[in-house]
């Protein structure tokens, strides 16, 4: 047991070791989440495929509409590959993703269950306020007090 100093384990100041899978995975997530233009490789800008169906007679119909991802001047949009991507999803599974990623980031509430019960018996105002004063040495009578009172007048 340890009384007031380290008796063991690393020294203070200690660095954590170097872990290169760690060091990747926080390169990658850095990159993935950095607001750059969005092109592809021949500098042309990217396309977000949403799927479209459509009612036909012969029942329904998939489409594949392609949108540029340009703003009004024609430019390519400047967002991370994260919301790039999330273009791609539908409504609800962009929801959906986004409560999972939530849930890293806010804690879970617990349940709390609180007992309120006083027991304190039938009291009046005066016992009361006598246990608040701390004056408890009275009786129902009041015989103690003047024992003590009389104790004083023999000093």
């Amino acid at each position: 047991m340890a009384r007031g100093y380290k008796t063991g384990g690393r020294q203070k100041g200690t660095p954590n070791k170097n872990n290169p899978t760690k060091g990747a995975l926080l390169n990658h997530s850095t990159q993935y989440l950095t607001p750059r233009p969005q092109v592809d490789e021949e500098g042309k800008p990217k396309i977000i495929q949403r799927i479209k169906w459509e009612n036909s007679e012969a029942g329904p119909v998939r489409t594949v509409v392609e949108i540029p991802a340009v703003d009004a001047d024609g430019n390519p949009l400047i967002m991370s590959d994260f919301e790039f991507d999330m273009k791609f999803l539908s409504p609800a599974d962009r929801v959906s993703a986004e409560l999972k990623i939530m849930e890293f980031h806010t804690p879970r509430m617990k349940s709390q269950d609180i007992n309120m019960e006083i027991n304190m018996g039938p009291r009046t105002i005066e016992d009361t306020l006598k246990t608040l004063c701390g004056d408890e040495s009275e009786g129902e009578d009041g015989s103690e007090e003047e024992d003590k009172d009389e104790e004083d007048e023999e000093e």
